[in-house]
């Protein structure tokens, strides 16, 4: 029987009201729709955000067959765990297997054949070495991502792609406010995946305080990759580099939706919420 620790992710949702039907259980075809939310949530978690992921390596995937077991229903307000791990990657193809539970219970389990096709022509093509090493990469719990940090001329471009993206893009902040003049100077960390798609930056401002402090700014992930981990990663490494230069305080100014974030990493608010480019952000500080 198929068990959860026999899949290499397994992502947690909750049974709605509209996905019941007239006999009181999940509709039969909402596990498609359940299975589509967890392999998007693979994506995720492997360092391959969709679209980004598949786009960086200037293709896509479709679905070519989908086969699956009913064993037990699921009902109102049921939490399922959908199993989904790679079982075989082939020349153009991949193949997943995937189950659901219901607390423990066994519910539904299937076989999905997704095609890699090339986006400029729309047909099948060769799964790229790049995309079979990061599914290799999660199988074998290695590393998915990489944090480089260095210079603005080191890392600049794969940073300037992120903050165009998130503080441009998604947040409207007007691009003439984005760059200043602390980039060359400062220490910028990079986030990728393993073929080198940038996710994720921040920086490091030496401030030359007493005590010695430092500032991090420019901390930005894409919207496909929050949640996994990654602005953790590079705070701990920024923290790394402070460290290696007797840097006593970190600063920072955070975007109040984002407070509890640093405090749970240490970081404490100083003073009161002010304006920042039309976004209320909290000074937070944390001793080294």
């Amino acid at each position: 029987m198929s068990i959860p620790a026999q899949y290499s992710f397994v992502h947690r949702l909750r049974v709605r009201w509209s996905e019941v039907d007239a006999q009181q259980v999940v509709f039969n075809g909402h596990y498609v729709t359940y299975l589509d939310v967890a392999i998007s949530e693979y994506w995720r978690v492997i360092g391959l955000p969709y679209p980004e992921g598949l786009q960086h390596v200037q293709g896509d995937l479709y679905m070519r067959a989908n086969s699956l077991q009913y064993h037990a229903p699921a009902r109102l307000d049921d939490w399922l765990d959908v199993g989904v791990r790679c079982d075989k990657v082939g020349n153009s193809s991949i193949t997943v297997g995937w189950a659901i539970w219901a607390q423990g219970r066994l519910l539904v389990t299937g076989e999905a054949v997704y095609v890699f096709t090339d986006l400029a022509t729309r047909k099948p093509a060769a799964v790229p070495d790049s995309l079979r090493e990061q599914i290799a990469a999660h199988a074998a719990e290695r590393p998915v991502h990489a944090v480089k940090a260095g210079s603005w001329q080191e890392v600049g471009e794969a940073a300037r792609a992120v903050r165009l993206a998130v503080f441009v893009g998604e947040q409207g902040i007007p691009e003439s406010e984005e760059w200043d003049d602390d980039d060359p100077g400062a220490i910028h960390v990079v986030a990728t995946n393993l073929a080198g798609l940038p996710l994720a930056t921040c920086r490091l401002i030496y401030l030359g305080q007493e005590p010695v402090t430092s500032k991090i700014g420019r901390m930005a992930v894409l919207r496909s990759s929050r949640g996994i981990g990654l602005g953790q990663l590079m705070l701990e490494s920024l923290i790394g580099q402070a460290r290696e230069r007797q840097i006593r305080q970190l600063a920072l100014h955070a975007q109040v939706s984002a407070q509890g974030f640093y405090a749970r990493l240490g970081f404490i608010p100083e003073g009161p919420v002010f304006d920042e480019v039309g976004i209320p952000h909290q000074r937070m500080t944390l001793a080294l």
